[in-house]
């Protein structure tokens, strides 16, 4: 059973007219990806409040060989879309929203509270990831996210400390989404760590023991990628000018 939903708040036009760009980092999920893209389309058309946001959705796909980067292909979206929008919702492929509000943050926003996988934090208040919404200006003024963490996890925790020392506030709003299944890689079956997670968190730990030196000095301003190729989401044969899939190499 679902939790029961929040009450519908009371609305602000000016919180319907920003400027959505959704990012969502991808590599080698294609069925989630085949599942989200026309969900989220639906949810935009059909959702009373969701229908008035001027959005984009933007796949970033990080081309293959060596370790997958979530950090440095979340700022590479961002450096594609931030132009057109006042902010971005960073989305995990294999997070579908029931109910959720898109509508534009002020600060650095949660949008999950239901749905949120137990190996991901105890609860939706230890959640930095799955989805979240942060102004432009904001994510910029913290140089994104970081581009050091590879394979595994960390990257979100990383931007939260990174909003933290400057100042930002997070908020969360009372989302419900439906996590896909996948593998999960920071985690073997019987709940340890992995070795991609182990090494992960080294790399945390490091930054955290330099202080304001080991944050915010390498991200969106030391990233370097090139686009490849962009398309346009197709549905029933009709591509979608809202849409579009990028297949991003670093380096």
């Amino acid at each position: 059973m679902l939790p029961p939903r929040a009450p519908l708040p009371q609305v602000d036009p000016d919180d319907y007219a920003g400027r959505l760009a959704i990012v969502i980092p991808y590599r080698d999920r294609a069925e989630h990806l085949s599942r989200i893209v026309p969900h989220l389309v639906t949810f935009f058309e059909r959702d009373r409040f969701a229908m008035a946001i001027p959005y984009e959705i933007h796949i970033v796909e990080q081309a293959p060989g060596g370790p997958f980067n979530r950090g440095a292909i979340k700022n590479a979206g961002f450096a594609i879309a931030h132009a057109d929008a006042d902010y971005v919702v960073f989305h995990d492929v294999d997070y579908l929203p029931i109910w959720a509000d898109y509508s534009r943050v002020r600060r650095p926003t949660s949008l999950i509270a239901w749905g949120v996988r137990e190996a991901q934090g105890d609860g939706p208040q230890d959640t930095t990831g799955c989805v979240v919404a942060i102004p432009v200006d904001d994510f910029v003024r913290v140089n994104g996210y970081s581009n050091d963490y590879r394979a595994w996890g960390y990257e979100d925790i990383d931007l939260k400390d990174r909003l933290r020392r400057a100042g930002l506030g997070w908020a969360r709003r009372d989302g419900t989404f439906t996590p896909l299944d996948h593998p999960d890689g920071g985690f073997a079956p019987g709940g340890e760590r992995t070795a991609a997670l182990h090494h992960t968190k080294a790399v945390y730990t490091a930054k955290v023991a330099m202080g304001a030196a080991g944050f915010g000095t390498e991200g969106l301003s030391t990233l370097a990628f090139r686009v490849e190729r962009t398309l346009q989401w197709t549905r029933n044969g009709v591509p979608q000018s809202h849409v579009f899939h990028h297949h991003v190499v670093l380096g």
